[in-house]
Protein backbone atom coordinates (compact mmCIF):
# COMPACT_ATOMS: atom_id res chain seq x y z
CA UNK A 1 0.00 0.00 0.00
CA UNK A 2 1.05 3.01 -1.03
CA UNK A 3 2.53 5.42 2.00
CA UNK A 4 0.53 8.47 2.79
CA UNK A 5 3.04 11.20 2.28
CA UNK A 6 2.91 14.54 4.85
CA UNK A 7 4.99 17.54 5.41
CA UNK A 8 5.51 19.24 8.42
CA UNK A 9 6.53 23.23 8.85
CA UNK A 10 7.95 25.03 12.29
CA UNK A 11 10.09 27.22 12.77
CA UNK A 12 11.29 25.50 16.63
CA UNK A 13 13.53 22.90 16.11
CA UNK A 14 12.14 21.26 19.23
CA UNK A 15 9.40 21.12 17.97
CA UNK A 16 10.14 19.49 15.21
CA UNK A 17 11.73 16.98 17.20
CA UNK A 18 9.30 16.30 19.62
CA UNK A 19 7.02 15.81 16.56
CA UNK A 20 9.49 13.14 15.28
CA UNK A 21 9.11 11.13 18.47
CA UNK A 22 5.45 11.34 18.73
CA UNK A 23 4.55 9.76 15.28
CA UNK A 24 7.50 7.44 15.04
CA UNK A 25 4.77 4.95 15.15
CA UNK A 26 3.58 5.94 11.88
CA UNK A 27 6.66 5.33 10.02
CA UNK A 28 5.74 2.26 8.24
CA UNK A 29 2.54 4.31 7.12
CA UNK A 30 3.32 7.33 6.75
CA UNK A 31 6.28 9.00 4.49
CA UNK A 32 6.84 12.33 6.66
CA UNK A 33 9.22 15.30 6.16
CA UNK A 34 10.04 17.86 8.65
CA UNK A 35 11.24 21.73 7.44
CA UNK A 36 11.77 24.57 9.87
CA UNK A 37 10.94 27.71 7.16
CA UNK A 38 8.03 28.42 4.70
CA UNK A 39 10.52 28.55 2.17
CA UNK A 40 11.96 25.11 2.72
CA UNK A 41 8.16 23.73 2.55
CA UNK A 42 7.78 25.18 -0.87
CA UNK A 43 11.51 24.01 -1.61
CA UNK A 44 10.36 20.44 -1.06
CA UNK A 45 6.50 20.91 -2.78
CA UNK A 46 8.22 21.72 -5.77
CA UNK A 47 9.80 18.32 -5.86
CA UNK A 48 7.27 16.12 -4.60
CA UNK A 49 3.51 15.86 -4.22
CA UNK A 50 2.26 15.99 -0.57
CA UNK A 51 -0.87 14.53 0.92
CA UNK A 52 -1.05 16.64 3.96
CA UNK A 53 0.30 19.85 5.10
CA UNK A 54 1.16 20.39 9.13
CA UNK A 55 2.15 24.16 9.47
CA UNK A 56 2.56 26.75 12.41
CA UNK A 57 0.70 29.44 12.06
CA UNK A 58 3.53 31.79 13.33
CA UNK A 59 7.01 31.87 12.43
CA UNK A 60 9.59 34.78 10.96
CA UNK A 61 9.42 35.38 7.69
CA UNK A 62 6.93 34.24 5.36
CA UNK A 63 4.40 32.87 7.83
CA UNK A 64 2.05 30.07 8.15
CA UNK A 65 -1.01 31.72 6.79
CA UNK A 66 0.84 32.93 3.93
CA UNK A 67 2.23 29.29 3.56
CA UNK A 68 -0.90 27.46 3.59
CA UNK A 69 -2.37 30.26 1.26
CA UNK A 70 0.14 29.42 -1.24
CA UNK A 71 -0.47 25.89 -0.85
CA UNK A 72 -3.68 26.31 -1.71
CA UNK A 73 -3.20 27.86 -4.90
CA UNK A 74 -0.22 25.73 -6.24
CA UNK A 75 -1.63 22.19 -4.57
CA UNK A 76 -5.07 22.55 -4.01
CA UNK A 77 -5.53 18.35 -3.56
CA UNK A 78 -3.44 19.03 -0.18
CA UNK A 79 -4.94 18.89 2.69
CA UNK A 80 -3.90 22.15 4.89
CA UNK A 81 -3.74 21.88 8.77
CA UNK A 82 -2.47 24.78 11.31
CA UNK A 83 -0.74 23.16 14.24
CA UNK A 84 0.25 26.11 16.41
CA UNK A 85 0.10 27.87 19.64
CA UNK A 86 -2.36 31.02 20.27
CA UNK A 87 -2.92 33.23 18.13
CA UNK A 88 -5.21 36.20 17.57
CA UNK A 89 -8.31 36.68 15.95
CA UNK A 90 -7.10 38.52 12.72
CA UNK A 91 -4.79 35.37 12.50
CA UNK A 92 -7.41 32.88 12.60
CA UNK A 93 -9.48 35.23 10.07
CA UNK A 94 -6.28 35.74 7.64
CA UNK A 95 -6.05 31.74 7.26
CA UNK A 96 -9.48 30.31 7.58
CA UNK A 97 -9.87 30.13 3.40
CA UNK A 98 -6.73 28.16 3.97
CA UNK A 99 -7.21 25.71 6.35
CA UNK A 100 -8.91 22.78 6.25
CA UNK A 101 -8.53 21.98 10.03
CA UNK A 102 -6.70 24.11 13.19
CA UNK A 103 -4.58 21.73 16.01
CA UNK A 104 -3.34 23.62 19.33
CA UNK A 105 0.08 23.39 20.67
CA UNK A 106 0.62 21.35 22.52
CA UNK A 107 -1.41 18.31 21.65
CA UNK A 108 -1.12 14.83 22.31
CA UNK A 109 0.25 12.60 19.50
CA UNK A 110 -3.29 10.32 19.65
CA UNK A 111 -4.97 13.28 19.13
CA UNK A 112 -2.95 14.62 16.60
CA UNK A 113 -2.94 11.02 14.92
CA UNK A 114 -6.38 11.39 15.43
CA UNK A 115 -7.30 14.41 13.23
CA UNK A 116 -4.92 13.69 10.44
CA UNK A 117 -6.46 10.40 9.96
CA UNK A 118 -9.94 11.59 10.75
CA UNK A 119 -9.49 13.91 7.32
CA UNK A 120 -7.52 11.65 5.13
CA UNK A 121 -10.46 8.72 6.11
CA UNK A 122 -13.14 10.91 4.65
CA UNK A 123 -11.36 10.52 1.40
CA UNK A 124 -12.90 6.64 1.30
CA UNK A 125 -16.66 7.50 0.77
CA UNK A 126 -15.03 9.51 -2.31
CA UNK A 127 -13.45 7.99 -5.01
CA UNK A 128 -13.39 10.20 -7.84
CA UNK A 129 -9.89 12.12 -8.23
CA UNK A 130 -11.65 15.14 -10.10
CA UNK A 131 -14.05 15.40 -7.29
CA UNK A 132 -11.50 15.14 -4.61
CA UNK A 133 -9.52 18.08 -5.75
CA UNK A 134 -12.90 20.09 -6.20
CA UNK A 135 -13.86 19.32 -2.45
CA UNK A 136 -10.44 20.04 -0.65
CA UNK A 137 -9.94 23.46 -2.85
CA UNK A 138 -13.27 24.64 -1.50
CA UNK A 139 -12.88 27.81 1.35
CA UNK A 140 -16.41 28.92 1.38
CA UNK A 141 -19.39 27.96 0.93
CA UNK A 142 -22.47 29.74 -0.77
CA UNK A 143 -25.25 31.28 1.94
CA UNK A 144 -28.62 32.65 1.24
CA UNK A 145 -28.43 36.32 0.57
CA UNK A 146 -31.58 37.20 2.69
CA UNK A 147 -30.49 35.08 5.80
CA UNK A 148 -26.72 36.91 5.47
CA UNK A 149 -28.89 40.28 5.60
CA UNK A 150 -30.59 39.44 8.38
CA UNK A 151 -27.70 38.82 10.46
CA UNK A 152 -25.68 41.75 8.96
CA UNK A 153 -28.89 44.41 10.42
CA UNK A 154 -29.12 42.15 13.77
CA UNK A 155 -25.28 42.73 14.29
CA UNK A 156 -25.69 46.66 13.73
CA UNK A 157 -27.99 47.20 16.37
CA UNK A 158 -26.89 48.53 19.59
CA UNK A 159 -27.73 45.64 21.59
CA UNK A 160 -28.10 42.83 19.18
CA UNK A 161 -29.99 39.32 20.21
CA UNK A 162 -27.90 36.30 20.71
CA UNK A 163 -30.78 34.17 20.36
CA UNK A 164 -32.24 35.80 16.76
CA UNK A 165 -28.56 35.48 15.57
CA UNK A 166 -28.10 31.59 16.35
CA UNK A 167 -31.85 31.23 15.02
CA UNK A 168 -30.62 33.36 11.73
CA UNK A 169 -27.04 31.00 11.54
CA UNK A 170 -29.47 28.17 11.88
CA UNK A 171 -31.31 28.36 9.10
CA UNK A 172 -28.66 28.23 6.50
CA UNK A 173 -26.49 25.04 6.75
CA UNK A 174 -23.63 26.08 4.74
CA UNK A 175 -23.30 29.55 7.27
CA UNK A 176 -23.43 26.95 10.34
CA UNK A 177 -20.96 24.35 8.75
CA UNK A 178 -18.35 27.00 8.46
CA UNK A 179 -19.34 29.13 11.76
CA UNK A 180 -18.93 25.54 13.39
CA UNK A 181 -15.64 25.60 11.77
CA UNK A 182 -14.44 28.21 13.08
CA UNK A 183 -15.79 27.78 16.63
CA UNK A 184 -14.94 24.21 17.24
CA UNK A 185 -11.04 25.99 16.57
CA UNK A 186 -9.35 25.65 19.50
CA UNK A 187 -7.75 28.66 19.29
CA UNK A 188 -10.79 29.81 20.99
CA UNK A 189 -10.83 26.88 23.73
CA UNK A 190 -14.11 25.94 23.47
CA UNK A 191 -15.20 22.37 24.33
CA UNK A 192 -14.81 19.85 20.80
CA UNK A 193 -17.86 19.72 19.30
CA UNK A 194 -19.61 22.75 19.96
CA UNK A 195 -23.30 21.36 18.87
CA UNK A 196 -25.46 24.19 19.83
CA UNK A 197 -24.76 27.87 18.12
CA UNK A 198 -26.62 30.03 20.71
CA UNK A 199 -23.80 28.49 23.44
CA UNK A 200 -21.08 29.02 20.98
CA UNK A 201 -22.31 32.52 20.34
CA UNK A 202 -22.60 33.02 24.02
CA UNK A 203 -19.01 31.24 24.74
CA UNK A 204 -17.25 33.34 21.94
CA UNK A 205 -19.01 36.74 22.35
CA UNK A 206 -20.64 38.57 19.77
CA UNK A 207 -17.89 40.93 19.20
CA UNK A 208 -16.35 37.67 17.69
CA UNK A 209 -18.70 36.41 15.82
CA UNK A 210 -19.43 39.62 14.15
CA UNK A 211 -15.39 39.63 12.96
CA UNK A 212 -15.87 36.14 11.87
CA UNK A 213 -18.68 36.65 9.81
CA UNK A 214 -18.35 40.11 8.35
CA UNK A 215 -14.97 39.39 7.62
CA UNK A 216 -14.32 39.90 3.92
CA UNK A 217 -14.60 37.22 1.09
CA UNK A 218 -15.60 34.48 3.67
CA UNK A 219 -19.09 33.47 2.58
CA UNK A 220 -20.55 33.85 -0.55
CA UNK A 221 -23.93 34.62 -2.04
CA UNK A 222 -26.06 31.75 -3.55
CA UNK A 223 -27.22 32.58 -7.04
CA UNK A 224 -30.96 31.75 -6.66
CA UNK A 225 -31.71 31.53 -10.65
CA UNK A 226 -28.77 29.12 -10.98
CA UNK A 227 -31.75 26.25 -11.20
CA UNK A 228 -35.37 27.04 -11.88
CA UNK A 229 -37.71 25.96 -9.07
CA UNK A 230 -34.72 24.45 -6.60
CA UNK A 231 -35.00 27.20 -3.91
CA UNK A 232 -31.90 26.92 -0.91
CA UNK A 233 -34.09 27.61 1.73
CA UNK A 234 -36.44 24.80 0.63
CA UNK A 235 -33.36 22.32 1.45
CA UNK A 236 -32.17 23.63 4.27
CA UNK A 237 -36.09 24.02 5.78
CA UNK A 238 -35.54 19.95 4.53
CA UNK A 239 -32.27 19.45 6.70
CA UNK A 240 -33.82 21.15 9.72
CA UNK A 241 -36.81 19.15 9.91
CA UNK A 242 -34.09 15.77 9.62
CA UNK A 243 -32.19 17.09 12.53
CA UNK A 244 -35.35 17.43 14.74
CA UNK A 245 -36.37 14.04 13.40
CA UNK A 246 -33.33 12.57 14.29
CA UNK A 247 -32.96 14.15 17.54
CA UNK A 248 -36.62 13.17 18.49
CA UNK A 249 -36.13 9.58 17.08
CA UNK A 250 -32.67 9.72 19.74
CA UNK A 251 -34.61 10.62 22.44
CA UNK A 252 -37.38 8.34 22.00
CA UNK A 253 -34.74 5.85 22.39
CA UNK A 254 -32.88 7.41 24.77
CA UNK A 255 -29.83 7.34 24.00
CA UNK A 256 -27.18 9.45 25.30
CA UNK A 257 -26.55 13.00 25.37
CA UNK A 258 -24.11 12.85 22.73
CA UNK A 259 -25.77 10.32 20.43
CA UNK A 260 -28.28 12.89 20.42
CA UNK A 261 -26.23 15.99 19.59
CA UNK A 262 -24.44 13.93 16.87
CA UNK A 263 -27.67 12.83 15.68
CA UNK A 264 -29.09 16.34 15.10
CA UNK A 265 -25.95 17.90 13.72
CA UNK A 266 -25.93 15.08 11.57
CA UNK A 267 -29.39 15.71 9.90
CA UNK A 268 -29.03 19.65 10.04
CA UNK A 269 -25.77 18.74 7.52
CA UNK A 270 -26.73 15.49 5.77
CA UNK A 271 -27.19 17.21 2.90
CA UNK A 272 -24.42 20.00 2.11
CA UNK A 273 -23.00 18.20 -0.74
CA UNK A 274 -26.41 19.02 -3.14
CA UNK A 275 -24.89 22.81 -1.86
CA UNK A 276 -21.33 22.01 -3.61
CA UNK A 277 -22.84 19.87 -6.33
CA UNK A 278 -25.89 22.62 -7.04
CA UNK A 279 -23.29 25.42 -6.57
CA UNK A 280 -20.05 24.32 -8.89
CA UNK A 281 -22.11 22.73 -12.05
CA UNK A 282 -25.34 23.93 -11.78
CA UNK A 283 -26.11 22.85 -14.99
CA UNK A 284 -25.46 19.26 -14.54
CA UNK A 285 -27.48 19.24 -12.01
CA UNK A 286 -29.93 20.42 -13.93
CA UNK A 287 -29.89 17.03 -15.89
CA UNK A 288 -29.98 15.09 -12.29
CA UNK A 289 -33.20 16.89 -11.94
CA UNK A 290 -34.66 16.28 -15.26
CA UNK A 291 -33.48 12.71 -15.39
CA UNK A 292 -35.70 12.37 -11.73
CA UNK A 293 -38.99 14.51 -13.47
CA UNK A 294 -38.64 12.18 -16.23
CA UNK A 295 -37.46 8.81 -15.46
CA UNK A 296 -37.99 8.68 -11.36
CA UNK A 297 -35.65 7.45 -9.01
CA UNK A 298 -33.93 8.78 -5.92
CA UNK A 299 -31.78 11.79 -6.56
CA UNK A 300 -28.62 11.09 -5.36
CA UNK A 301 -28.78 8.07 -8.03
CA UNK A 302 -29.29 10.38 -10.46
CA UNK A 303 -26.26 12.00 -9.19
CA UNK A 304 -24.32 8.87 -9.47
CA UNK A 305 -25.26 8.78 -13.21
CA UNK A 306 -24.21 12.28 -14.01
CA UNK A 307 -20.84 13.35 -11.43
CA UNK A 308 -20.27 9.84 -10.76
CA UNK A 309 -20.76 10.12 -7.45
CA UNK A 310 -23.30 11.97 -5.11
CA UNK A 311 -23.91 14.81 -2.39
CA UNK A 312 -23.80 12.80 0.26
CA UNK A 313 -19.94 11.68 -0.56
CA UNK A 314 -18.91 14.81 -1.27
CA UNK A 315 -20.78 16.86 2.07
CA UNK A 316 -19.26 13.71 4.19
CA UNK A 317 -15.62 14.41 2.34
CA UNK A 318 -15.76 18.42 3.30
CA UNK A 319 -17.44 17.94 6.38
CA UNK A 320 -14.47 15.42 7.47
CA UNK A 321 -12.14 17.86 5.95
CA UNK A 322 -13.02 20.57 8.18
CA UNK A 323 -12.97 18.67 11.31
CA UNK A 324 -16.29 17.20 11.91
CA UNK A 325 -16.76 14.77 14.15
CA UNK A 326 -15.99 10.88 12.45
CA UNK A 327 -19.82 9.97 13.90
CA UNK A 328 -21.27 12.73 11.78
CA UNK A 329 -19.00 12.48 9.41
CA UNK A 330 -19.98 8.90 8.66
CA UNK A 331 -23.29 9.66 9.13
CA UNK A 332 -23.67 12.29 6.08
CA UNK A 333 -21.72 9.91 4.09
CA UNK A 334 -23.89 7.07 4.30
CA UNK A 335 -27.29 8.30 4.79
CA UNK A 336 -28.20 6.61 1.45
CA UNK A 337 -25.74 3.70 1.54
CA UNK A 338 -27.13 2.38 5.15
CA UNK A 339 -25.14 -0.77 5.86
CA UNK A 340 -25.98 -3.19 8.85
CA UNK A 341 -21.95 -2.17 10.25
CA UNK A 342 -22.73 1.64 10.65
CA UNK A 343 -23.82 1.47 13.68
CA UNK A 344 -26.75 4.18 15.46
CA UNK A 345 -26.65 7.42 13.93
CA UNK A 346 -26.41 6.63 10.64
CA UNK A 347 -29.26 4.70 10.63
CA UNK A 348 -31.23 7.43 12.60
CA UNK A 349 -30.50 10.12 9.70
CA UNK A 350 -31.84 7.35 6.93
CA UNK A 351 -34.77 7.15 9.45
CA UNK A 352 -35.33 11.00 9.66
CA UNK A 353 -34.06 11.79 6.27
CA UNK A 354 -36.86 8.75 4.48
CA UNK A 355 -39.90 10.01 7.10
CA UNK A 356 -39.28 13.64 5.93
CA UNK A 357 -39.20 12.85 1.87
CA UNK A 358 -42.38 10.85 2.87
CA UNK A 359 -44.43 13.51 4.95
CA UNK A 360 -43.27 16.58 3.56
CA UNK A 361 -42.92 17.07 -0.41
CA UNK A 362 -40.02 19.84 -0.69
CA UNK A 363 -39.74 19.82 -4.27
CA UNK A 364 -41.99 18.32 -7.05
CA UNK A 365 -38.93 16.33 -8.95
CA UNK A 366 -37.58 14.47 -6.26
CA UNK A 367 -38.93 11.36 -5.16
CA UNK A 368 -39.65 9.72 -1.71
CA UNK A 369 -36.89 7.85 -0.53
CA UNK A 370 -37.23 4.54 1.16
CA UNK A 371 -35.80 2.22 3.79
CA UNK A 372 -34.51 -0.97 2.61
CA UNK A 373 -35.68 -3.28 5.94
CA UNK A 374 -33.22 -6.26 5.38
CA UNK A 375 -30.33 -3.88 6.01
CA UNK A 376 -31.16 -3.11 9.28
CA UNK A 377 -33.97 -5.71 10.42
CA UNK A 378 -33.90 -5.04 14.42
CA UNK A 379 -33.44 -1.18 13.48
CA UNK A 380 -35.90 -0.50 11.27
CA UNK A 381 -38.43 -3.19 12.17
CA UNK A 382 -42.27 -2.03 11.87
CA UNK A 383 -43.00 -2.00 15.84
CA UNK A 384 -39.77 0.31 16.32
CA UNK A 385 -40.96 2.70 13.36
CA UNK A 386 -44.77 2.57 14.71
CA UNK A 387 -42.90 3.91 18.05
CA UNK A 388 -40.54 6.40 16.19
CA UNK A 389 -43.57 8.03 14.47
CA UNK A 390 -45.85 8.37 17.61
CA UNK A 391 -43.11 10.20 19.49
CA UNK A 392 -42.51 12.47 16.61
CA UNK A 393 -46.23 13.16 16.47
CA UNK A 394 -46.71 13.84 19.81
CA UNK A 395 -43.41 15.75 20.90
CA UNK A 396 -43.86 17.51 17.50
CA UNK A 397 -47.01 19.35 17.06
CA UNK A 398 -46.10 23.04 16.06
CA UNK A 399 -44.67 22.32 12.38
CA UNK A 400 -47.15 22.93 9.90
CA UNK A 401 -48.26 20.00 6.68
CA UNK A 402 -46.28 17.45 8.29
CA UNK A 403 -48.55 13.99 8.78
CA UNK A 404 -46.61 11.20 10.05
CA UNK A 405 -49.65 9.42 11.75
CA UNK A 406 -50.77 7.93 8.45
CA UNK A 407 -51.66 4.19 9.08
CA UNK A 408 -50.17 3.72 5.44
CA UNK A 409 -46.96 5.51 5.98
CA UNK A 410 -45.35 2.59 7.23
CA UNK A 411 -45.98 0.44 3.69
CA UNK A 412 -44.47 3.69 1.92
CA UNK A 413 -41.05 4.45 4.06
CA UNK A 414 -40.54 0.43 3.88
CA UNK A 415 -38.80 -1.28 1.09
CA UNK A 416 -39.73 -4.90 2.05
CA UNK A 417 -37.85 -6.68 -0.90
Amino acid sequence: MKKIRLLFVDDETNVLAALRRMLRNKRDHWDMILVNSSQAALEVLEKASFDVIVSDIKMPGMDGAELLTRVKDAYPGTIRIALSGQVDLNEVIRSIRSVHQYISKPCTAEDLIARIEGALQSKEVLTDPKMLRLVTEIDALPVIPRIFQEIREELAKPEPSIDRIADSITQDVGLMAKILKLVNSPFFGLPAHIDSMHKAITMLGLETIKALILSTHLFTSYDGHALSGLKLNMLWEHCFRVANIARLIAECDKADKNAIANCRMAGLLHDVGKLILINFFPERYGQVLEMTRENGGPVYRNEREVFGTSHAEMGAYLMGLWGMSPEVVHAIGYHHDHRPTDGYIPNVITAANSIDHHCVIFHKDYSRIRIRENIAPQLFQETRLHTWLDYISDHWQDIDDFNCADDNLLNDILDRG
